[in-house]
């Protein structure tokens, strides 16, 4: 199956009644009771309602328990699993395990929906009963300059248009049947980060092609600091590391790191040292960005953004870079462990038919 592009003129051509299919929308969700309460008020402004809202919540200890639960209380389809500990590709599994719908949207908490969103996301699957697994996709919505550079800087499909044949849908935005979730055994739930790069991987090599609805949108705030952005690339290096999935710029990265700081021990040595450190820190760490801050410039209309792309893009380098690396440690010091996990979930004839 490949992959089919949903345009803002297919709204009107929602299914009949006739096809309607049960849907389910699960989410999980750990301290963030103020995305949870605007993801789930985004919810029931939907103009297609979700028959089934499942709320798994992995051990919240600030009162976002307490938001949920008073949800479930005023909204018959909505019901609270909690899961201690869980971590977001297990939350997700029980979450869908527990649904009753035949589909399965996922978006996650602090999102929030287009209107149209469930319906556009739905519609696919109700005019084709052959269609398994479908991507929405998701904006940026900053409240100032700094959020605004890092969503343009960092999120796929802001800044430019992306592929969809190469584009891995994120769990903020997607859905699929129940089914193909169980033939493909679930999330990972053996890695905490990268998770929904390993299943969307596994569903294409299982032949599940996503279907692009490119009016399923969800609306998402980026990062608000550079604390956060390195938290959160360095989580997703983490998974990288732990995976091993789509390594090779992490591999270029380490490589370029490595080559910096041979010359800045070369200093030690010879001052000549410093043209090479100068000429490889240009390259890699300046004009390999320069494209992207110009756009971002033209698109805020902000000279500063340039050099706040520049540092948002080397903190997301050294972070990612980073975490894979202790990822990698990870993989090591468990032996074969994950090594057996990744086979066991991802077997090594269907990576080479992913391209991984």
């Amino acid at each position: 199956m490949g992959v089919t592009i949903h345009s803002a003129g297919d709204r009107a051509c929602a299914s009949d009644a006739s096809n309607r299919r049960d849907v389910s929308v699960v989410m999980t969700i750990k301290n963030d009771s103020m995305g949870l309460t605007q993801t789930l008020d985004s919810l029931v402004q939907q103009a297609r309602l979700p028959d089934d809202i499942v709320i798994v919540d992995g051990g919240s200890s600030d009162g976002t328990l307490d938001v949920a639960k008073v949800f479930a209380e005023t909204h018959p389809m909505a019901r609270v699993v909690i899961a201690p500990g869980a971590n977001i590709a297990r939350g997700r599994n029980i979450g869908v395990a527990d649904a009753s719908g035949e589909i399965i949207a996922t978006i996650d908490a602090g999102c929030r929906a287009d209107p149209y969103w469930l319906a556009n996301l739905i519609a696919p699957f109700e005019r084709d009963p052959q269609i398994e697994f479908v991507a929405g996709i998701y904006r940026i919505e900053p409240r100032n300059l700094f959020e605004q550079v890092v969503g343009l800087a960092t999120m796929r499909g802001q800044l430019e248009p992306f592929n969809p044949a190469r584009f891995n849908p994120s769990a903020r935005s997607m859905a699929l049947t129940k089914s193909l979730w169980q033939r493909a055994g679930g999330w990972p739930e053996w890695v905490d980060f990268s998770e929904d790069t390993l299943f969307d991987l596994k569903l294409r090599a299982m032949g599940a092609e996503p279907y692009f609805a490119g009016d399923a949108v969800v609306h998402w705030r980026p990062r608000t600091s550079l604390r956060s952005v390195a938290r959160q690339f360095y989580g997703y290096g983490t998974g990288r590391g732990q995976t091993q999935i789509e390594s090779e710029q992490i591999h270029y990265n380490l490589r370029n790191f490595a080559m910096i700081a041979a010359c800045t021990i070369g200093l030690a040595f010879s001052w000549w040292a410093f043209v090479p450190l100068l000429a490889f820190a240009t390259y890699f760490y300046v004009y390999a960005f320069h494209n992207r801050a110009i756009k971002i410039v033209r698109r805020t209309r902000h000279r500063i953004a340039y050099p706040l792309c520049m540092v948002v893009m080397w903190t997301v380098l050294a972070s990612h870079t980073m975490g894979f690396v202790v990822g990698t440690l990870r993989r090591w010091r468990g032996g074969n462990t994950l090594a057996k996990l990744r086979e066991s979930y991802f077997p090594t004839h269907i990576q080479k038919h992913a391209g991984t």
